[in-house]
């Protein structure tokens, strides 16, 4: 509604509401409580049209106009919002009731729009919420003709006092229940940790519900990286994650540094200020240059296990203060959550580890020693048949060498067993090594053992495969190739890739491609291939798999 005489500038014209102003984060309960109070006021007064203005931060203009009185169509053709000129602003001037019988007629009237309905009786009285003034409440054209008496001006000013306690109470429970929302989203996270759910979803919901109960446009959570001066991002909501993934955030001379080193969560009016006397770094300008107000919540102590960053777009307003607390009560429940269900992981680890010592102790102490005696018992009979039972002789011969082998890998898996959760370079080489010295000992094979490039990058799953292929092609070689050197390299770059080379006379048996369709098999099951290539020197095995995306 427009009240007469103040024109465009001073009348609201539809329910509008300014972008980036305090009124867009005003909840149901608020903005349910502006609509009773103005069709109360309407009805109490006998007005045909009314208002409530919500004025801005400074209190020289207006955020929001809920209109009562006026139609889509009405409201659209009158145009902007008021910005606070005219008779409007007498009361941004003056918050104390006005009542005028013709607004046409005041000095300060700057007239209407085109297409605006005709008014003159004019009532205002200011809304206050706690001895502030919220707003203020307008109504016009009194049905039947007449100016607004003072009873209206009563009826409307007692209004506007109730008005103000319902808005306060509004607001009451609007913030008990944002406290609520809050505390909720750190049971959940702490249930869903101490529950045993995947970690990457964990993080992905704290982002998530972080971006959500903080109104922003943008969030992530970042991790310490390899580099003690750097993050990594591990989850990004409301951006790009392709793009965003995995970047690497430096922390010096950056307001992020400071606050995941310190664990204390800050507000930043900037996303891309750096600490005072420092400068930004290009990869912080690049991701931050449409984001202004920030909010950064460290979790955990000193430093923090990681980070969540939580930004609005530029322009936008800037985070409540209550929210540096509400965030830090949720970084501080998920902190523990957190510490815990590392405890749970490590405790679960050593007792996986108890598990498999045990196993391989077992196999050493009884399977091993039994098969050892057995092949030994065998080797016993077969010399004492070499001169008249040549043939049998050696059929144990043969049995007894089948034995040797299945105590050899009997011990490669006791190794494995033992050094399962080891993928450390030294421990990857140290594996590799092994399986092949325990494969080809005794054969009269030359073993060559070459690592190449960065076995950091080599990701624990892909470990087991690794020394499972290494160790069946190594086998391959030993059993049908007649050969006197193989070499085994492994190389990690953009892939990861076992080649087993000899000197053999190649790929004879079913039996051996068989035992390559398998390999060939699990290569595919990780996205790779295997290829052979053999010739009149001897035969190639490649098997080459890509490196899982990291998140």
């Amino acid at each position: 509604m427009t009240p007469p005489g103040t024109g465009s500038a001073d009348l609201p014209s539809a329910e509008v509401t300014v972008p980036g102003s305090r009124a867009t984060t005003l909840s149901e309960q608020v903005d349910a409580t502006l609509h009773e109070v103005v069709h109360a006021a309407v009805e109490h007064t006998g007005a045909t049209y009314g208002a409530l203005g919500v004025v801005d931060d400074e209190g020289t203009g207006f955020e929001r106009f809920v209109v009562v009185g006026m139609d889509a169509a009405v409201r659209e053709r009158i145009g902007r919002l008021p910005v606070g000129a005219g008779v409007l602003g007498l009361l941004l001037e003056r918050p104390a009731p006005l009542r005028l019988d013709d607004l046409t007629r005041h000095p300060q009237a700057v007239g209407f729009p085109p297409g605006h309905p005709p008014m003159h009786s004019f009532l205002g009285v200011p809304v206050r919420v706690r001895n502030a003034v919220f707003g203020h409440l307008y109504l016009t054209v009194k049905r039947g003709g007449g100016p607004f008496t003072a009873a209206d001006e009563a009826a409307a000013t007692a209004l506007a006092a109730a008005a103000g306690m319902a808005i306060a109470n509004a607001e009451l429970v609007e913030r008990a229940e944002h406290r609520r929302a809050w505390a909720q989203a750190g049971t959940d996270i702490a249930t869903a940790l101490l529950s045993g759910a995947d970690p990457d979803t964990v993080l992905r919901s704290i982002g998530e519900r972080v971006a959500g109960l903080a109104s922003a446009d943008a969030a992530g959570v970042l991790v310490p990286s390899g580099d003690e001066d750097a993050l990594t991002v591990v989850v990004a909501v409301g951006l790009d994650e392709g793009d965003v993934g995995g970047v690497r955030l430096p922390m010096v001379d950056s307001q992020l540094g400071v606050a995941h080193r310190t664990g204390v969560p800050r507000l930043v009016p900037d996303a891309g200020t750096a600490t005072p006397g420092g400068q930004r770094a290009p990869v912080l300008g690049e991701l931050t240059r449409r984001f202004g107000p920030t909010l950064i919540i460290p979790l955990g102590g000193r430093p923090a296990l990681g980070t969540v960053v939580a930004m609005r777009l530029r322009g936008r307003e800037p985070f409540e203060p209550d929210t540096l607390e509400l965030a830090g009560a949720f970084a501080a429940q998920a902190s523990v959550a957190l510490e815990l269900a590392r405890s749970q992981q490590r405790e679960r680890r050593l007792q996986v580890q108890a598990d498999r010592d045990r196993i391989a102790r077992d196999l050493h102490d009884h399977v091993v020693q039994r098969i050892f005696a057995t092949g030994l018992a065998l080797d016993r009979i077969s010399r004492s048949l070499e001169e008249d039972h040549p043939e049998a002789a050696a059929r144990l011969a043969e049995r007894v060498d089948e034995l040797d082998g299945t105590i050899a890998r009997i011990r490669s898996s006791i190794f494995e067993l033992h050094e399962a959760d080891d993928a450390s370079p030294d421990a990857v080489r140290a594996r590799i090594v092994d399986v092949v010295r325990s494969i080809t000992g005794g054969q009269g094979l030359r073993p060559d053992v070459r690592l190449r490039g960065d076995a950091d990058d080599l990701p624990p799953v892909l470990l087991p495969d690794v020394v499972a292929v290494v160790r069946e092609l190594v086998t391959n070689v030993v059993k049908h190739a007649q050969a006197t050197r193989v070499t085994v390299t492994v190389t990690v770059d953009a892939e990861v890739c076992v080649v087993v080379t000899d000197n053999g006379v190649g790929l004879p048996t079913v039996g051996v491609r068989s035992g390559l369709t398998n390999l060939a098999d699990r290569a595919e099951r990780h996205g790779g291939r295997l290829t052979t290539s053999a010739g009149p020197s001897g035969t190639q095995i490649r098997w080459c798999v890509p490196l899982p995306r990291r998140n």
